[in-house]
């Protein structure tokens, strides 16, 4: 069928995603008209490549209609020649900040089984109105240079790739897609539920448009922000390169005048981006903290500070900033379940699996007992730092008995590790991190 004049190209809108014909992706489908639009398109698009489609549907557990309306979301996706599958949430539902916690479950079981699938990338069917209405929403909560960029097109949420193809395209063109079509949908209630911030912004909208601020309007805002804001990012990862040195234990150092010394918004991206990388969290600690950080590492005399699981300590002529050992993450079994992320920080993985113990093994610290007597046995040279951080590396035990360090290439029985540990926290800032006992 030919694209009518309105109508998305979706092959032009996919172009700048340099997918594959064979790349096989999913399509995060509610059933409401946005990700029916998606689906069709998507659905056309694979009969053209031939490229492999997947519609994938939610059920959080919240509405008594969910499953009726995974149903329906099936039947239309057979109809369009689209494999389906409804993935269902069995733990506890979300009574508060609904929409948020949604998201989160939502995103974790289409992540999980992505990953499941060899799916190369998420399609979700944000569209330009929903790109307006995220930046009305972080203006509101007085959101910066990040925020105030809005959804990105493509991005990485831990370890999926989402991609957004029609963040420019306006909700009315999907209508009118659907509707040409002749494509049913479903009203979802709670788009109307003026409890949900998002629905009560979404009533201002025609006051705002009258005003001149029109969702292209402000997409288009958004869309120049996004260029300030990787502009910034590439100013931030060229310093922190410059000046920090991360290692693979999990820790890093470096001069604090050297840090500190750059415009107060390098600084502040630069201390945030540390606390990330270090204390693995997906998302920055909050404005206020980061800049009494700042302010604390910029202080003629500095006595140390803690932020987001992370202690800043003077060691040598700087800084250290590593774990805190409170803050650290449970052993894990590691049987026949590599690889894995421990901690949120570290990617663990299989490097001879003939020389795997047959035991049961686990990831987790070294602690500060077995940190000490390393140290006693490699020398400071090799494990340069206070017991408090060494006792944060990544060790495998089996059954109980320390079997090796990895990030240190020991053994005690003088072996090659059979575990990879890979410290990706500093990856998230474009980093990487040097071997422990290697000076900078």
């Amino acid at each position: 069928m030919a694209a009518k004049p309105n109508s998305p190209d979706f092959e032009a809108l996919l172009t700048p995603f340099g997918l594959s014909r064979t790349d096989a992706v999913a399509v995060a489908v509610s059933g409401g008209p946005d990700s029916m639009a998606l689906l069709v398109l998507a659905a056309d698009e694979a009969k053209r490549s031939g490229r492999s489609v997947n519609a994938v549907t939610v059920d959080h557990g919240l509405r008594a209609d969910a499953k009726d309306e995974a149903e329906q979301v099936a039947a239309w996706a057979k109809a369009l020649g689209v494999a389906h599958t409804t993935l269902t949430h069995e733990g506890d539902v979300p009574v508060a900040s609904i929409q948020a916690e949604a998201r989160d479950i939502r995103y974790g079981l289409m992540g999980q089984w992505c990953a499941a699938n060899n799916i190369a990338a998420l399609m979700v069917a944000h569209t330009q109105d929903d790109q307006a209405e995220t930046l009305l929403l972080r203006l509101a909560r007085g959101s910066g240079v990040d925020g105030l960029s809005g959804m990105a097109a493509d991005t990485t949420r831990d370890g999926l790739r989402v991609i957004r193809p029609l963040l420019d395209v306006p909700r009315a063109d999907l209508l009118a897609l659907l509707e040409d079509r002749g494509q049913a949908f479903i009203e979802d209630p709670s788009n109307r539920d003026e409890r949900h911030a998002r629905v009560r912004m979404r009533a201002l909208r025609p006051t705002l448009e009258a005003e001149g601020l029109t969702a292209q309007r402000l997409a288009e805002t958004a869309g120049r922000l996004s260029v300030a804001r990787d502009a910034l990012a590439g100013w931030t990862q060229a310093h922190l390169a410059g000046c920090v040195t991360f290692d693979v234990g999990g820790w890093a150092q470096f001069d604090r005048t050297r840090l500190v010394n750059v415009p107060l918004e390098i600084g502040l991206r630069s201390v945030s981006r540390i606390v990330m990388a270090i204390g693995g969290g997906v998302y920055p600690p909050r404005l206020h903290h980061t800049r009494a950080l700042l302010d604390r590492l910029g202080a003629a005399e500095f006595s140390g500070a803690t932020l987001g699981g992370v202690r800043f300590v003077a060691h040598r002529s700087g800084v250290l900033a590593f774990r805190e050992a409170r803050a650290m993450a449970e052993p894990v079994s590691v049987e026949g379940a590599s690889p894995l992320l421990w901690d949120h920080r570290f990617e663990v993985s299989i490097a001879d699996a003939k020389e795997v113990d047959s035991g049961s093994r686990s990831i987790g610290a070294l602690g500060v007992p077995d940190a000490r007597r390393l140290r006693d046995e490699l020398g400071p040279v090799v494990l340069n730092v206070p017991s408090a951080a060494a006792s944060c590396i990544p060790a495998v035990y089996a059954q109980g008995r320390l079997l090796e360090v990895p990030t240190l290439g020991y053994r005690p029985d003088g072996g090659v590790p059979s575990h990879r540990i890979a410290f990706v926290g500093p990856m998230r800032a474009g980093l990487t991190a040097k071997p422990i006992g290697i000076e900078a």
